[in-house]
């Protein structure tokens, strides 16, 4: 608990942060749940691996280079994953109700990106609703958000 604090301290008060520093739990708990979007349809789509690329770019100012080896990371580790329940957690203790629904919207967006919702990708998205504590109605408000993007 201190060494997350003085870590947070040490960020606040540095001039000149860097993105790896920034590079926290929360955002690496992200990228989890992005690429479980991604995959949980049985296929890793190069056009989710794209938007989720443009995603890290636009909303976290990675580099091009920095998104690219963060989702290979990812995806390495993906291999030895046997759960997000751990990433849920890390969510839920480090981000806001308002910050957990862009996750939703985010993973909507990776879900969206294909032009395709399979049922594991809707099933996927109604848990993720009851495990980040997110109604119905916000998700339906989010999807919709993302899907105005690829209008």
């Amino acid at each position: 608990m201190f060494s997350n604090l003085k870590a947070a301290i040490q960020k606040v008060t540095s001039k000149d942060t860097k993105v790896d520093e920034y590079l926290g739990e929360d955002i690496q708990a992200v990228i989890v749940l992005l690429l479980e979007a991604c995959q949980i349809d049985g296929e890793t789509d190069k056009v989710e691996i794209g938007y989720i690329t443009n995603l890290l770019i636009n909303k976290f100012n990675f580099t091009q280079i920095e998104a690219e080896e963060n989702i290979k990371k990812a995806l390495e580790n993906s291999n030895e994953r046997v759960e997000i329940f751990s990433q849920i957690k890390v969510i839920l203790n480090e981000m806001d109700h308002d910050e957990r629904i862009e996750v939703i919207e985010m993973m909507w967006g990776v879900i969206l990106s294909d032009g395709v919702i399979d049922d594991f990708e809707a099933n996927l998205m109604r848990r993720m609703n009851g495990l980040l504590y997110i109604s119905g109605i916000e998700s339906a408000e989010a999807k919709e958000r993302a899907s105005n993007q690829f209008k």
